[in-house]
């Protein structure tokens, strides 16, 4: 296992104002040691920082690569500034991916708060799916007989929407939109499995600017993408991820050099706050995302 020296990595977003103090480093690496000793991890890094209004949020995330088909697994875990203890993040359910959208106030940096302003809508879709319930158990009773009998319905209780929920979803929609790294820096091996490639020596200057040569860290999600990956090819393509070149709309990530001229820097514009480094003809990359969590839903106005 490792963990990846963010002390270090972060040194290479000073050219956009992005840092944390030397108390922040400080209870960072320490905690960060003491999740490694409990956590089972190939690759532990410092992800980003979330800013709340009473408390901020530190994000830490986990990989793990091996005997993982197609792609690595991500672990996320969460501590509050003051308390500097990382917790694993909640599974998403996807029950309340709707509400969650819809929130755009600041994070208050309270896990357990109770998300307000959702009561109304949460009530109307209890409601209908209890209306859309009664009506199926309707049309069964019809159809069976009258010594028949039904097993009892399981039905589990709904709980209260917390703000640790609004931030699990936060935290993977930023990653899902936003993490991304050099062609070539992955590799897929003949057993499907995504490594680190030994042989990634960076991009050069003229390559490096092309946001073409910047792929999604993630799984792939297009369906003609997908569909290159059960090839016998496959290990032999570096380009076996999704080119950040085709998100929308068209303009959504800003690239430029830093004041030296040997590294790209490339920032999301739809969602403020992640940023990307590569140290050109290195291999050396890294992103980091410290914001109000809130995604730009004005973009499209902004870019075009």
């Amino acid at each position: 296992m490792d963990i990846l020296d963010f002390s270090e990595e972060i040194k290479n977003f000073r050219h956009n104002g992005v840092t944390l103090n030397l108390d922040e480093r400080m209870q960072i690496d320490m905690a960060l040691n003491t999740l490694l000793a409990r956590v089972e991890t190939e690759e532990l890094s410092f992800w980003g920082k979330i800013e709340g209004i009473k408390n901020d949020y530190y994000i830490a995330m986990g990989m793990r690569f091996r005997n993982m088909y197609e792609f690595p697994v991500k672990t996320f875990f969460w501590a509050l500034s003051g308390e500097f203890i990382f917790r694993e993040m909640p599974d998403l359910t996807g029950q309340h991916d709707a509400l969650i959208d819809a929130d755009t106030s600041y994070f208050q940096g309270m896990p357990t708060a109770v998300l307000s302003g959702k009561k109304d809508i949460e009530e109307e879709e209890q409601a209908e799916a209890a209306k859309s319930e009664n009506e199926e158990e309707e049309k069964e009773e019809k159809a069976k007989n009258s010594d028949e009998t039904s097993e009892e319905e399981v039905k589990v209780p709904t709980r209260p929407l917390t703000e640790l929920d609004r931030l699990t979803t936060t935290v993977r929609a930023i990653e899902n939109d936003c993490q991304i790294c050099p062609v070539g820096a992955f590799k897929m091996t003949p057993e499907h499995q995504v490594r680190r490639n030994e042989a990634f020596n960076g991009l050069n200057a003229e390559s490096g600017m092309r946001l073409a040569n910047y792929l999604h860290f993630r799984n792939v999600q297009d369906e003609a993408k997908r569909a290159e990956l059960d090839l016998p090819t496959a290990p032999f393509n570096e380009r076996f991820l999704e080119s950040a070149s085709v998100d929308q709309p068209r303009g959504c990530w800003s690239m430029q050099k830093d004041e030296r001229g040997d590294s790209v820097m490339v920032r999301s514009l739809q969602w403020p706050g992640y940023q990307f480094f590569h140290r050109l003809n290195s291999s050396r990359f890294g992103a980091i995302y410290v914001g109000d969590g809130l995604k730009n839903l004005e973009i499209h106005f902004i870019v075009q």
